[in-house]
């Protein structure tokens, strides 16, 4: 490890930047675990664990394999070799004891399944009678349905396991005993509403009550969050007791070409021998692939394992703890010029132990979005007859006889009532998980290659012509749109940002609650209201500024016009803002995105000079539960956000937004900010930092704003209460 960090310290050294790109560097010592001498699991797993593994076993696997026999869910709060390794572990007890149970293993994405596919092989290999394990998405795809353990993804498990249960998935569905699902994590928001329906769906198939398990990375809420998600209630056991090996944090500053500066740092290590995984958001990933040709580099939206692992900053904090636990030598994390990396430079070399993405982010619990219920309720009519004693026991009967009246489902006239697929077109659409029940976009590069897909409410805001990608950090630029076809064709374009210019009609249709904004010292605030609101957004110009030229502002060919029905909460300031474009409340989101899982496309401000409301809207129809818990927790991110805007008031990019939003937070927060004094970047040769004046705990954080039309369906009835959140569908009875 200090070979590579060396390398580092030389490679800043020879950049002949001032000051140095290597901002701090933070040594994460290695951890030996509370090992246990004995689990009961079968007697040639507990030998393959010993060869392949090499360790012995641990309470954490102790206490969720009791829950896994208990049949109650289970999740292990840890990421890397060891967690994917328990959880492999797990399944293939329950397989051994049950010679004719078959078991299924959601990873996250493609990349990642593969990973499990081979690692729990590896595991497999060392028992007999053989376990056969196969990805659906991988080498030997066709012999998947034979496997007796199945490793996917959610867009697959909807699309073809589902979709073609009563053909060559009908004996796998007929045994399923055992759903794992790994980096719990990353289905928060719309994805856990198309989570929680899938394992509705997958119920209904099997004859057999199905157990539950995964595991999840250090979040707080994750137990509210997992029992919204499916109803019942989780077992998360913290897993400190793992080890792992020491690792060092790199907190490393680009010179505005964030594409050039992944290269140069990927060959430098790949010519030293090592291995590299850069893990970065669908929008950088095609580039990122096809700038390093090298068996020893890997490119992905999450972490695989590698000596060194390259981050860029536009992910979250659970990419970055991720890569951490990866078992990686050195984490980097890039920074850029995005809204909120000033920031995060400033905090690493004032507090590194308060600083925010080494906290760990906050899990949303999201309601299931009426979109999602009533695609996957289509899709559940197609697989089996939906009978009226599990619609009434999803809670889901007024859905249901709306989708009835528009035509996607059909009623037979039966004495009891069951409900078969419409005529309408074929439900089974591909599946994006931040989509509310729409097609996805999908991303191309020059050669019309599909990069990856992504949310379709991201659209008109941050998807116009021209635009530059990752939203408010650039790097890409869109060159083409297919509003017919949905895609996007993105060019690197370094050192070049963009912000939209909006204009912003909101309307409350219901105010659901409202209380006053607590001061930490200045006793009780504006009012905040939490409710549902439509709002009205016209894109119609941009701010672009490209290297360290001062920004334009460009209009767009033609405006780009959306409107939605979403959840919202909204501050009622004391003070008119003097500004146009929607630049209000930027930094909230940001800050948002750096405490939250949500991402920076999520939520959406918009800023009514009638009222002086400012809003902050749920970016998906009808909400990912974003607004629900800003509504709660909305002083926990006022002043990293007031941080935020600190940091951006000489950028000429953001220097409007964080002149309107300094004003606006200084005095909702009663003039008591505490501002940490900008500190020099320290000097790379050593790996601990001084110890400046402290700051308080910076708060959570948000994500800015995607959207896209509602989709044909009705929109559920306005409603005078807030939508439930605490009676989650449960899962039907097996027949």
């Amino acid at each position: 490890m200090s070979d590579l960090i060396d390398i580092l310290q030389t490679l800043a050294e020879r950049s002949g930047r001032s000051p140095s790109p290597l901002i701090a560097l933070r040594r994460i010592p290695a951890a030996d675990g509370a090992r246990i001498s004995h689990l009961p699991v079968d007697q040639a797993l507990n030998e393959a664990w010993v060869r392949a593994i090499g360790t012995p076993f641990f309470q954490a696997q102790s206490i969720a394999l009791a829950a896994l026999r208990r049949g109650a869910p289970f999740a292990i709060t840890a990421s890397g070799t060891l967690s994917r390794a328990s959880l492999h572990l797990l399944a293939l007890d329950l397989l051994r004891n049950e010679p004719q149970a078959t078991a299924l293993l959601i990873a996250p994405d493609a990349d990642q399944a593969v990973l499990h596919e081979r690692e729990a092989a590896a595991l497999a290999r060392f028992c007999q009678p053989a376990i056969p394990i196969v990805a659906t998405n991988g080498a030997k795809r066709r012999a998947a349905p034979a496997a007796r353990l199945v490793v996917t993804t959610l867009p697959e498990l909807h699309g073809s396991l589902l979709r073609f249960h009563d053909r060559a998935w009908r004996y796998f569905w007929r045994q399923l005993r055992f759903i794992a699902i790994a980096d719990l994590h990353t289905y928060y928001g719309i994805a856990a509403g198309h989570l929680s329906m899938i394992l509705l769906r997958a119920s209904r198939l099997t004859p057999h009550p199905l157990a539950l398990g995964g595991t999840v990375a250090p979040v707080s809420n994750a137990e509210a969050a997992l029992h919204l998600l499916s109803g019942r209630e989780w077992r998360v056991t913290p897993a400190s007791d793992l080890p792992h090996p020491a690792t060092t944090l790199a907190l490393w500053q680009s010179d505005g070409d964030r594409q050039s500066e992944i290269t140069r740092l990927a060959d430098t290590f790949l010519a030293a021998g090592a291995s590299v995984q850069v893990v970065a958001t669908p929008y950088e990933i095609g580039h990122v692939r096809s700038t390093v040709a090298s068996e020893r580099f890997s490119a992905g939206t999450s972490p695989l394992p590698a000596h060194v692992q390259i981050v860029t900053s536009t992910q979250t904090g659970a990419a970055l703890q991720a890569a951490l636990d990866s078992g990686a030598a050195l984490v980097i994390l890039l920074l850029g010029r995005g809204i909120s990396e000033p920031a995060l430079q400033r905090l690493a070399v004032t507090d590194m132990a308060t600083w925010p993405l080494l906290q760990p982010p906050v899990w949303p619990p999201a309601p299931l979005n009426p979109f999602v219920a009533a695609l996957h309720l289509v899709c559940a009519a197609s697989e089996q007859p939906l009978r009226d004693d599990e619609i009434q026991q999803w809670q889901l009967t007024a859905m249901v006889e709306r989708l009835a009246t528009q035509q996607y489902l059909y009623r037979l006239p039966d004495r009891t009532p069951i409900w078969l697929p419409g005529t309408q077109s074929d439900p089974y659409i591909p599946l994006a998980l931040h989509a509310a029940g729409m097609e996805p976009l999908h991303l191309l590069d020059e050669q019309g290659r599909e990069t990856g897909i992504v949310d379709p409410s991201i659209a008109g805001r941050w998807a116009h012509p021209a635009a530059a990608l990752p939203p408010l950090c650039g790097g890409q630029q869109v060159i083409a749109r297919d509003d017919e076809h949905g895609t996007v064709t993105l060019a690197a374009h370094a050192g070049r940002r963009t912000l939209p210019l909006r204009r912003c009609q909101v309307r409350i249709r219901d105010e659901w609650a409202q209380r006053e904004l607590r001061r930490a010292r200045v006793g009780r605030g504006p009012h905040v209201g939490w409710g549902r609101v439509t709002i009205e957004e016209t894109t119609y110009a941009y701010r672009e500024q490209v290297g360290r030229n001062p920004a334009q502002e460009r209009a767009l060919p033609e405006p780009i016009t959306q409107q939605w029905n979403s959840p919202a909460i909204w501050v009622r300031l004391t003070q008119p803002l003097n500004v146009t474009g929607q630049l209000a409340g930027w930094s909230c989101v940001a800050a948002i995105a750096l405490r939250t899982l949500a991402r920076l496309e999520d939520c959406v401000t918009a800023y009514d000079p009638a009222t002086q409301h400012l809003y902050f809207v749920d970016a998906q129809p009808n909400g990912n539960g974003l607004a629900e818990w800003l509504y709660e927790q909305l002083e926990t991110i006022l002043p990293l956000a007031y941080d935020i805007a600190l940091d951006q008031r000489t950028d000429p990019l953001f220097e409007p937004l964080a002149r309107v939003d300094m004003d606006w937070l200084l005095a909702v927060l009663g003039g008591e900010v505490e501002v940490a004094i900008p500190m020099p970047s320290l000097p790379p040769a050593k790996a601990t930092r001084a110890e400046p004046p402290a700051r308080a705990e910076p708060p959570a954080r948000a994500e800015p704003p995607a959207r896209a039309e509602p989709p044909a369906r009705a929109e559920p009835p306005t409603r005078a209460e807030p939508p439930t959140r605490a009676e989650p569908p449960t899962r039907a009875e097996p027949p």
